[in-house]
């Protein structure tokens, strides 16, 4: 077996989330142009039919496929039995996903953002977790073998843990169950963020180390010390809650502050892969901007001035059009060992999101100085909806063109 066919499931896993990015930024560009002109819509396929399609095709597609190739790496699923069953695995994820696409089109949803699955296309896409599953846990077995004590157990664990993936989505995609909220916000509480932002952590964390990238310096034992301090302040946090107005949900926040520094001081440490120095900069730069704009965001005063307008928005581009987007790219590199974009692409991508963000942040503030927008459809906000618009086309033009030159590949 040649080594380009051994790490097919790798392969195939970078096309289809390069393909899911452009559906999700085409139907991105469709909902712009929808705020444009809201009589283009098609009949019951009205914009909330459409808007999760698509978040969920960059959710689900562009963010979780790159992470379920860096798991066929983990595992050495292309050395393993079970790499005939990694292609299958693959197909049968953008399957599941594509029936909740034609699911939410159809109207059907549980209500919850990024959790919109229900009935079938629950249950389906629940299967396809289960085969992937089973496909991690036979490479595990057949590779665990080779494996020093501390990489077989670890991974073990870790195998242990993704099996309560499936039954988790059941729970947290049923309207039943929500997770705490600030009550004067509706938003998510100061805790919250921080536990969900700790996974991001994490996975910044582990990257290096679990692409097999070389080193010669030791990982600071400040940095693991910090980020066990940070899971610690969660669960107390999350138990007592509270809202942006308390002093230790800032605290909580304010928590994520140093990860700004601590991530781009961590990474620095190891040898990286020739093509990722463009993402490995888009990606520190993203996460710097992230992390300082949230906590500022959440502190009293402006996050009531911004809820419920573009500015949040905003916020969401620049978590996933920006560093989510480039926190991909560079695991793809690093995990497939091929280059992804060009310089000019790349440098299309990052200055078209930077321009939408900015947009969005602008027509927010604006939203929360007067709420008149509401009626009278002011032309600066048409203005904004336009540029939008052309950024978000850049954008989609860029995406196919990575789509492109993956499968010439």
């Amino acid at each position: 077996m040649t080594k380009n066919h051994q790490r097919e499931g790798i392969h195939t896993a970078v096309t289809h989330a390069l393909a899911w990015l452009v559906v999700g930024n085409s139907v991105g560009l469709f909902l712009s142009i929808l705020l444009l002109f809201p009589n283009l819509t098609l009949g019951e396929l009205t914009y909330g039919r459409w808007v999760p399609i698509h978040l969920n095709a960059q959710l689900y597609g562009w963010t979780a496929l790159p992470l379920i190739a860096w798991l066929f790496s983990v595992y050495e699923i292309h050395n393993s039995k079970s790499a005939t069953w990694s292609n299958p695995a693959v197909w049968a994820w953008s399957g599941a996903l594509l029936i909740g696409c034609l699911s939410w089109l159809s109207g059907t949803g549980s209500g919850k953002i990024f959790l919109d699955w229900r009935h079938g296309a629950l249950w389906v896409f629940v299967a396809a977790m289960v085969i992937l599953w089973l496909v991690l846990a036979a490479g595990w077995r057949s590779s665990a073998s080779r494996w020093n004590p501390s990489r077989k157990w670890l991974s073990g664990i870790t195998i242990i843990g993704l099996a309560f993936v499936p039954v988790s989505m059941i729970l947290a995609a049923s309207p039943a169950v929500y997770p705490p909220v600030d009550q004067s916000t509706g938003g998510p509480t100061g805790s919250s963020l921080l536990g969900s932002t700790l996974i991001v952590i994490a996975m910044m964390l582990f990257l290096p180390r679990i692409a097999g990238l070389p080193t010669e310096q030791r990982s600071s034992r400040l940095t693991w010390i910090f980020f066990g301090f940070c899971g610690m302040t969660f669960f107390v946090t999350e138990a007592i809650g509270g809202t942006h107005f308390d002093s230790w949900q800032i605290g909580a926040m304010l928590c994520l502050v140093p990860w700004a520094w601590l991530i781009p001081n961590h990474w620095k440490k190891f040898k990286w892969p020739e093509g990722t120095i463009a993402w490995r900069f888009a990606a520190i730069g993203w996460w710097g901007i992230l992390v300082i704009s949230g906590v500022t965001m959440f502190l009293p005063g402006l996050l009531d001035h911004l809820k419920f307008t573009q500015g949040l928005v905003a916020h969401s581009h620049l978590a996933m059009a920006g560093f989510t987007t480039s926190f991909c790219a560079l695991l793809i590199v690093a995990v497939s060992q091929k280059k992804l974009g060009g310089k000019i692409t790349i440098l299309l991508w990052n200055a078209s999101a930077l321009g939408m963000i900015l947009v969005l942040a602008w027509m927010g503030w604006r939203e929360g100085n007067e709420y008149s927008w509401m009626v009278s459809n002011p032309a600066w906000r048409q203005l904004g909806f336009f540029l939008r618009s052309i950024f978000g086309a850049i954008m989609l033009t860029t995406s196919f063109c990575w789509f492109t030159q993956w499968i010439r590949k």
